[in-house]
């Protein structure tokens, strides 16, 4: 994939529509979002449905970005959670990290997110007489760690994914893309509270692959307005691994399953020289039935994102360590060819 990269990255002006994308190379990109993305987990299978709620209204991210590089890390601060919730949900920790490199038609992506505390959203089907202001039951030691990627190709060059993702340039006229995308995702579920007489600990290690089309559009007003517009669909498999964890030992079992996936997205934004804001509703639908069984796995989620961010005078340093950077790119795809 470097070496892929690594034409684009100095080739990008040529390719540029000088009426469709403006550049921004000698400014230096900080953003802020707040988004309600939070995983939730569900298990349906027609009698002992299980869905997993995590105790946070959302979480914040802040992001860097220079030219076709991007980094950032995410937290979901507890001064967003009603303390009344802590008694009835109990506490949620999320902590992550992201980083891409989106080049004019190669994009390239990989983030870690780690949530801790879990309760059950539907108790009342578990606990008898239990009404809503009472406690849930809850996992506190539920931990799901997820590992993930995309790789995409974005076939029109004068549409700017970085107009959306890193805000690194600016779409000043209408365009649309074809962007095929091949998502990976390695996730770990996995109960760590304390063992007893009796109990079982489970923990179960998915790796997800799939692939398919997308489109997406931006519609730009004055150069500096905009809304966009995607839709994508999705197929691939699912490997899980299940662990049931007792004093006595443990059982293992494998499943491997198809996976469907379906998402869109919607936005509105200001995208001006220096100043720009954004906000957008996105939704992604996933479900696969278990292997061998009735029950269906979902991971459904809505999210609302708002951001806002400023470009600032890219310090020299910076300007050097990227150039330099393609250079060695350059050399190291003259390398292989020859």
């Amino acid at each position: 994939m470097a070496t892929c990269l690594s034409g684009e990255s100095t080739a990008q002006s040529k390719n540029v529509h000088p009426s469709k994308i403006e550049r921004t190379d000698s400014l230096f990109t900080i953003k802020l979002t707040q988004n309600s993305d939070v995983e939730r987990l569900a298990v349906l299978n027609g009698t002992n449905d299980i869905k997993l709620a995590a105790n946070a209204a959302g979480n914040n991210r802040l992001s860097f970005s220079y030219r076709y590089l991007s980094f950032g890390f995410n937290i979901a601060p507890h001064l967003f959670t009603a303390k009344n919730t802590m008694a009835t949900m109990g506490k949620t920790t999320i902590r992550g990290f992201n980083a891409g490199f989106n080049f004019r038609h190669w994009q390239q992506s990989f983030s870690y997110n780690r949530t801790k505390g879990y309760y059950l959203e539907n108790t009342a089907d578990y606990r008898t007489g239990w009404t809503r202001g009472q406690a849930y039951i809850q996992f506190p030691d539920l931990v799901l760690k997820q590992y993930q990627g995309a790789t995409a190709y974005n076939f029109n060059p004068q549409f700017s994914v970085n107009s959306l993702v890193t805000h690194a340039e600016r779409q000043v006229k209408s365009a649309g893309s074809f962007i095929p995308v091949f998502n990976y995702r390695y996730y770990i579920s996995d109960d760590q509270s304390p063992f007893t007489a009796g109990s079982v600990r489970q923990k179960s290690k998915t790796l997800e692959l799939l692939a398919g089309p997308a489109y997406y559009y931006t519609f730009v007003y004055l150069k500096s307005f905009y809304a966009s517009a995607g839709l994508s669909l999705q197929a691939g498999f699912a490997h899980t691994l299940t662990e049931n964890n007792t004093i006595d030992g443990t059982i293992k079992a494998h499943q491997n399953n198809p996976v469907f996936r379906l998402g869109g997205s919607i936005g509105l934004g200001y995208n001006g020289k220096r100043f720009f804001s954004a906000i957008y509703l996105r939704t992604i639908e996933t479900a696969f039935r278990q292997q061998r069984t009735t029950v269906v796995t979902e991971d459904n989620r809505t999210t609302g994102h708002i951001s806002i961010g400023y470009r600032l005078n890219a310090p020299s340093s910076m300007k050097k360590a990227v150039v330099r950077m393609d250079q060695k790119l350059l050399y190291l795809k003259s390398r292989i060819k020859n």
